[in-house]
């Protein structure tokens, strides 16, 4: 009890209080004094002279005076003195416990409550710092991968520990290795810390374990020479048991959460590869198609040109031999005006004055047919192109003109809309080396869009070509139709999308032509549109594409 304030528990007037009850029965001749003289019970009598004192903790505190007897009033008052004291102690001990369980119990509360790592940090050292006298303090968080100690929270100057640093390094690494709580007064007697301004001098630091792996530590300390004692200890390991539990849930959940979010990349990242096979799947469906029809096409070409040839071959003696029998029946007829009468009646009858007329322009009209059907037959040739592998210099124009002539039906008017009109502004353009099949794919997609298109309204679509800086072509195609929603433009080139209705559009179209312009042609691709105003489709290709991007895209 040595080591024991008595003042800070009892008070003179608390000690005065104390002996007038104890001893207001007593009929022992003595008086009391208090430790300045001054008496505080009974009267004076001179003749008592016998003093004994009431004291604790080599503190005395009054003095009874009077005969033997009071030796023992004065022990009974010291007795009874100690008694008090220690009932104050106790219930001074009681409160503050209560207070920490109340503590406890709250922060408890906080931090199960969290599950940020940094917020149940900072609410466990701000707490500690309320019951254990500090000035510095640091949460640590253990990386298992590193063996790092990381910071989660701190406060005061902790700059002489540099963290983050490794498991085992330093004083406070060692104690966390060691996995038990540690008291560490007069550090800077019993330790070279590097250079500081404001050293530490008592430190106290506690692992947090989680099923006897550490996870964390605690550590609080003071630059003022502090003795921190074993219940400062046990309060501190209280706090370390609270903050593992709620450490280790909010690790579990940032685990979780981890894993939620790597399964929702990897479904993401799934779903791309499907939709990418999808994509794939079907163009390569499409470029099989594309290609059997290329290859129909030029047999259907080959079988036409045969007999369109012999047609057209033969039209020529045949317009020659009907020249010859017309010439032949004028030179008759101016020398034998006058025929038989039968063959006078033959004449009338078969009209041979028109026949005369007509046959000539009978073999021009069959001339015009023939050819016809040889510019269509070139042209399905120039879509189909059978050497769509090869680049080549083409004529951009020609596989224009041959796209129109393939479309050229559906330009017609009907009981539904008028005829669509076809304005081209060719401008002078070289050759541009190409993949000319795969571009004459793209004009069939974009004209036969606005086509579609001006099914609604309109009923122009003007083509323009034009050399632009750099060496490019630039291709625009523009119709007056109703025009394209902004959040459709945003889609256009998306595989699979489509406003067609089911069965009437792939929605591969665009996607294929973005493809052939952009990947395999390092070209651009762009769509101007606003409602009501019409759209604008306009490419733009170098004269001389990258080698290198078209052979990484030989194939679509």
């Amino acid at each position: 009890m040595s080591s024991i304030n008595v003042e800070k528990f009892l008070t003179q007037k608390d000690i005065t209080y104390l002996i007038k009850n104890i001893l207001a029965s007593e009929k022992t001749p003595l008086y009391i004094m208090n430790s300045d003289g001054k008496v505080i019970h009974g009267e004076y009598q001179k003749e008592l002279i016998e003093k004994y004192p009431v004291e604790l903790s080599d503190k005395i505190f009054a003095w009874v005076v009077g005969d033997c007897r009071a030796l023992v009033v004065s022990q009974l008052l010291s007795f009874l003195i100690k008694q008090e004291l220690e009932k104050k102690m106790l219930a001074k001990e009681l409160l503050e416990r209560y207070e920490e369980i109340d503590l406890f119990d709250e922060l408890s509360t906080q931090i199960t409550n969290s599950l940020n790592l940094n917020q149940i940090a900072q609410l466990v050292l701000e707490r500690i710092s309320t019951i254990i006298e500090c000035n510095i303090g640091v949460f640590l968080l253990l990386e298992p991968q590193s063996d790092q100690l990381q910071p989660l929270f701190k406060f005061g100057d902790i700059s002489c520990f540099q963290f983050p640093r490794k498991l085992g390094e330093g004083i406070i690494g060692e104690i966390i290795k060691r996995g038990k709580g540690e008291i560490i007064n007069n550090l800077c007697d019993s330790l070279i810390c590097p250079t500081n301004d404001k050293p530490i001098n008592s430190l106290i630091c506690v692992p947090l374990k989680n099923k006897e792996e550490v996870i964390a530590a605690i550590a609080v300390g003071s630059q003022a020479r502090i003795n921190y004692t074993t219940e400062d200890l046990k309060v501190l390991n209280i706090f370390a048991v609270q903050a593992a539990l709620a450490i280790e849930k909010a690790l579990l959940y940032e685990q979780s959460l981890n894993a939620a979010k790597s399964a929702q990349k990897q479904a993401k990242e799934l779903q791309q590869t499907l939709d990418k096979l999808q994509q794939t799947q079907a163009q390569l469906v499409h470029s099989e198609k594309m290609s059997s029809l290329g290859q129909m096409v030029a047999g259907i070409a080959h079988e036409i040109n045969n007999p369109v040839n012999f047609i057209k071959g033969n039209i020529s003696y045949g317009f020659n031999y009907a020249q010859d029998l017309i010439d032949l029946i004028s030179l008759y007829q101016e020398n034998y005006p006058q025929p038989i009468t039968e063959i006078e009646e033959k004449i009338e009858d078969i009209n041979l004055n028109f026949i005369k007329q007509d046959f000539v322009q009978l073999f021009n009209s069959m001339k015009v047919g023939v050819n016809r059907i040889k510019d269509i037959v070139r042209s399905l040739g120039i879509f189909s192109h059978l050497d769509k592998a090869e680049i080549k210099p083409v004529d951009i124009h020609e596989g224009i003109d041959g796209t129109l002539l393939i479309l050229r039906h559906r330009l017609d008017g009907n009981e539904k809309r008028k005829s669509i009109e076809i304005v081209k502004e060719y401008g002078e353009i070289p050759l541009v080396s190409c993949y000319a099949g795969q571009l004459n794919q793209v004009f069939m997609n974009i004209i036969s869009n606005a086509i579609d298109a001006l099914q609604e309204k309109g009923n122009l679509i003007l083509i323009r070509t034009q050399m632009i800086e750099n060496n490019w072509v630039n291709i625009s195609i523009i119709d007056n139709g109703p025009g394209i929603a902004e959040d459709i433009q945003k889609k256009l080139y998306d595989p699979f999308f489509t406003t067609k209705e089911v069965g009437k559009g792939t929605g591969l179209g665009m996607a294929i032509s973005y493809q052939i312009i952009v990947e395999k042609h390092g070209g651009v691709i762009k769509c101007l549109s606003e409602l009501g105003k019409g759209t604008e489709f306009y490419i733009q290709i170098p004269i001389e594409p990258n080698q290198e991007n078209l052979s990484k895209h030989s194939e679509i």
